[in-house]
């Protein structure tokens, strides 16, 4: 076998590792920042090469076959945030709320937060709304891209909630890595995920 097949095997080899081990860290550990979980994880693993390290989709890929084997609950775990998550968009559906973050990708743990997006042109009507509904919230630190909109963390059923306002000008800008849906389409994916359920019954 030529030296850079042997080459190119054992690099996707050790990425392979960097990958499973950042997936165990995210699933064990709680990890959320994937960044984080594959520098820790290469330390860990003794490989510096920065050019070993997996992309997000490798880690997700890993996260999953790692959950289908030692965390088979998961999926009941993610579809319960899912639907909690659907029902404080409900109760946000004046401003018409996008779902982000892990909830959304499908890596979220039993303990990871609902991750919501509000684009408003009068970042003090989300509060307003919220005091007026009598839900508590306490601001969270500043987001330094929009200083002048508050990220607010409030509790849904035990389950916390990051509320990311954003100027309404900002909607139309997506951020690169951040995917988001709406509440229709958060609905058809858990729809979507109890049929799968039932035919793998």
């Amino acid at each position: 076998m030529p030296r850079n097949a042997l080459s190119d095997r054992h690099t996707a080899a050790q990425r392979a590792q960097i990958a499973h081990r950042a997936a165990k860290l995210i699933a064990e550990d709680h990890l959320h920042d994937f960044a984080l979980a594959k520098k820790k994880a290469a330390r860990q693993l003794g490989l510096v090469d920065h050019a070993l390290l997996p992309s997000n989709q490798e880690i997700e890929s890993a996260l999953a076959s790692y959950r289908a084997i030692y965390q088979p609950q998961h999926a009941n775990h993610l579809q319960a945030l899912r639907l909690a998550a659907v029902e404080v968009m409900q109760l946000l559906e004046a401003f018409a709320p996008y779902l982000t973050g892990s909830v959304l990708s499908g890596v979220a743990g039993p303990l990871s937060d609902i991750n919501l997006i509000i684009y408003v042109d009068d970042p003090k009507s989300v509060e307003l709304y919220l005091l007026n509904h009598e839900v508590d919230y306490r601001p969270a630190a500043a987001n330094l891209r929009y200083d002048d909109h508050p990220t607010l963390l409030l509790e849904h059923d035990g389950i916390a909630v990051r509320l990311s306002v954003r100027p309404r000008n900002a909607e139309r800008t997506q951020i690169r890595g951040e995917e988001r849906v709406r509440l229709e389409q958060l609905r058809r994916l858990i729809a979507d995920a109890e049929q799968l359920a039932s035919v793998n019954l």
